[in-house]
């Protein structure tokens, strides 16, 4: 749900306009859901379809479960207004507050949707050409890996020598052929890559790993097991498993998300200049007395 749709959720629970069985307007209009004294009808639901997002909308039209969910909570909603009403909440200091909040929020994001409509793009594409020529390290990737390693975490001083004596025999093993992926599942204690032969995962940068950790799978041909290597979190045994040489993207690599993050930050831009204007000018005048009086100032 969009934070509009929230805002008008919470303004109807409270609303004194909320459409009720006994509306005129119900009668007119296709009845969608009934329950006892209550119905939906399909103005109730085109209303709420519109605070949807459209991938959302076009889900919901197209699955009759989730119509019928939809349905339910406009139901829900209808029910809590009549029995606000009957209460005579809706009077009531704290939901006179609420309403008020919840309408200029709305109306604050309706405005901010129409002035972002207005907003004329400019042409993007060349803006990012420009931008890419200006600043072409940006788009330049460091040397990437694919690693696995075997850990035998040290705690403790008390731990260091057995520790290192258990990695070592490892090592020995992995060297007499014994498969690193299988062995790294049974010895690791790296819980998370254990599981996965020992795999980190996704490609890692120099600058994602630890010191040591990175000088030594920098040193590795694809393959390779290194010697023990020892970090703050104990000692390991690395095997790269793939290498990306650090190289230059081209435009046409970066052309469609460099476009859309201008777009991004153009839009942004433009929005906070209009809305700022806004804001209470230089001829603004506050009335320190009061302000003073309300908070117990001197």
């Amino acid at each position: 749900m969009t934070t509009v749709r929230f805002l008008l959720i919470e303004m109807l629970l409270f609303s004194l306009l909320a459409v009720s069985v006994a509306h005129a307007d119900d009668q007119d209009q296709q009845i969608l859901l009934s329950a006892g004294d209550l119905i939906v009808t399909e103005q109730d639901l085109q209303q709420e379809l519109l605070l949807l997002p459209e991938i959302e909308r076009t889900q919901t039209l197209a699955t009759p479960t989730k119509l019928k969910e939809l349905l339910g909570q406009i139901f829900l909603g209808k029910r809590m207004i009549a029995e606000t009403e009957r209460l005579g909440l809706e009077q009531t200091p704290l939901a006179q507050a609420r309403l008020a909040a919840a309408r200029r929020r709305a109306l604050s994001e309706t405005l901010r949707d129409h002035v972002q409509k207005q907003i004329e793009p400019p042409d993007f594409a060349a803006l990012a050409r420009e931008h890419y020529t200006v600043s072409r390290d940006e788009f330049r990737l460091p040397d990437r890996f694919k690693a696995a390693h075997i850990l035998k975490k040290v705690n403790c001083d008390c731990e260091r020598e057995s520790q290192r004596q258990k990695i070592e025999a490892l090592l020995t093993r992995l060297k007499a052929g014994e498969d690193f992926a299988a062995l790294a599942k049974a010895e690791s204690e790296d819980t998370g890559s254990a599981e996965k032969g020992g795999e980190l995962g996704d490609w890692v940068k120099r600058d994602d790993l630890v010191a040591p950790f990175a000088d030594a799978l920098a040193k590795l041909d694809t393959g390779q097991l290194s010697d023990i290597v020892e970090t703050q979190y104990g000692f390991h045994i690395v095997k790269l498993l793939d290498r990306q040489l650090a190289r230059q993207q081209s435009l046409e690599e970066v052309q469609q998300s460099l476009e859309q993050r201008l777009r991004q930050t153009y839009t942004q831009e433009q929005l906070r200049k209009q809305l700022g204007s806004y804001m209470p000018g230089a001829d603004a005048k506050y009335n320190e007395s009061a302000l003073n009086a309300l908070s117990r100032g001197p």
